[in-house]
């Protein structure tokens, strides 16, 4: 293959390639099968008509789109390769010459990832990051464990009160119309937990078993649901039972209920142990973070627009599947939040920039650093991969592509690379603001 680089501005590249006449012969055979059966001819039933025949009655030219397709299949993944390209868009290709004696030329436009001038990458200076739990976090844990094994109490002797968890049957009208969602026959109000809009719940307390009643109140002016903003609404209201929760006593028989430990000490002692685990894994991740942010702040690179609507796009593939595991579909989550695709996009811009900048400026820092990631490595990671999912390893190691062991390696270069950064980042102690 004769592939050369013509011009490169910026991060846009255009490269020529060329392939033989046996190749465009390839593709000449394959447009001929794939369409013969589409191609009539007179004395000839559709499919039985020979090529030759067919180009001398309509042109060589006739199978042009599909032998250019089929030799683009392979030829263009090596041209890129042989140049070197790391591209990141979807390439603008022509053939000005197709000829079955001299083969096919290639004109090629693609958008390639910035060279990155990394600034001071080491030993950057970043605050401390407390990880410390708080005073009050086993405290917190245990009323939090306590809410959940806690049990409700039927009342029936007074009236409902802040607190309580009421059952109401309710439908709402806006100018006497009913609307979408307005209505449940059977639903758990906790009061003052302000769940529903407005003064709902206060207009619940006093009301006893049985009472049917009107509740009054106004919708917010920003409403997910436009139709309703900022309007009136009547809600006719039956209160069906009300309820009070009954917490355990937090002590050792408590903590023999909720875990495998004899006393409350033990349980408390397993706790906190479990928080600060928590605690030094957050830390560590907003260390990493804040190295990084500001290694990408010491950096310069000029990047590609097509890098961050690429990120975007996957942020939107993978936040549509996380979705519909849910049961919900992407249009319908928007008609929900009353917003769109697009919406959604812009809500994901800030986050996607940062990740493509990190992306780029830990690959920089790999290269710089001569970072290597060995076949052993890449093995030991698709194997993790594989067992989150339930597959064994060796089948694994089977399904996985040259480009699938290609992102493995990506990713854990990325990894040793933001370790580097990690490892030699200075902590100073956060300047303590006056009072």
């Amino acid at each position: 293959m004769n592939a050369k680089v013509v011009s490169k501005e910026k991060n846009t590249v255009k490269f020529t390639f060329e392939v033989g006449p046996e190749k465009l012969e390839e593709g000449m055979v394959y447009a001929y099968k794939k369409n013969k059966n589409k191609i009539a001819l007179p004395g000839f039933r559709k499919g039985k008509a020979p090529r030759k025949l067919i180009e001398a009655e309509y042109g060589p030219e006739v199978f042009y789109d599909d032998a250019v397709n089929f030799v683009l299949g392979t030829e263009y993944e090596t041209a890129v390769k042989e140049l070197e390209l790391d591209v990141v868009s979807r390439p603008v290709i022509d053939a000005p010459v197709i000829d079955k004696k001299e083969g096919i030329k290639f004109e090629v436009e693609v958008t390639v990832k910035p060279e990155v001038k990394l600034g001071q990458y080491k030993g950057v200076e970043i605050e401390k990051v407390d990880a410390s739990v708080p005073a009050d976090g086993v405290e917190n844990e245990l009323k939090r464990v306590q809410e959940q094994n806690s049990r409700l109490i039927a009342v029936e002797d007074r009236a409902a009160q802040m607190g309580d968890i009421v059952n109401i049957s309710y439908e709402g009208t806006v100018d006497g119309v009913a609307f979408d969602g307005g209505k449940s026959d059977n639903y758990d109000l906790t009061l003052g937990s302000h769940s529903f809009i407005d003064t709902f719940e206060d207009q619940i307390v006093g009301h006893s078993i049985g009472d049917k009643f009107d509740v009054n109140v106004t919708f917010p002016e920003k409403y997910h649901s436009a139709d309703l903003a900022g309007k009136a609404a009547v809600f006719a209201v039956e209160l069906k039972g009300i309820n009070v929760k009954e917490l355990p006593e937090i002590n050792d028989e408590f903590a023999q209920d909720v875990s495998e430990f004899e006393t409350l000490d033990e349980y408390k002692a397993d706790i906190e142990g479990k928080l600060k685990e928590t605690a030094e894994a957050n830390a560590k991740q907003i260390k990493s973070d804040r190295v990084i942010d500001k290694v990408v702040e010491n950096a310069e690179m000029d990047i590609p627009e097509v890098m961050y609507e690429n990120k975007i796009d996957q942020m939107i593939n993978e936040f549509k599947n996380n979705i519909a595991a849910q049961g919900l579909s992407l249009d319908v989550y928007c008609k929900y939040l009353s917003t769109t695709v697009e919406g959604l996009r812009t809500s994901f811009r800030e986050s996607a920039e940062k990740s493509v900048k990190a992306r780029l400026v830990l690959e920089a820092v790999a290269k710089a650093e001569n970072i290597q990631v060995t076949s052993e490595e890449v093995d030991e990671q698709i194997g993790k991969i594989a067992e989150s999912y339930g597959i064994e390893k060796e089948k694994a190691l089977e399904i996985f592509k040259e480009d699938d062991r290609k992102n493995v390696e990506g990713d854990l270069l990325v990894q040793k690379a933001a370790k580097v950064l990690e490892d030699s980042a200075v902590e100073v102690e956060p300047e303590k603001k006056e009072a």
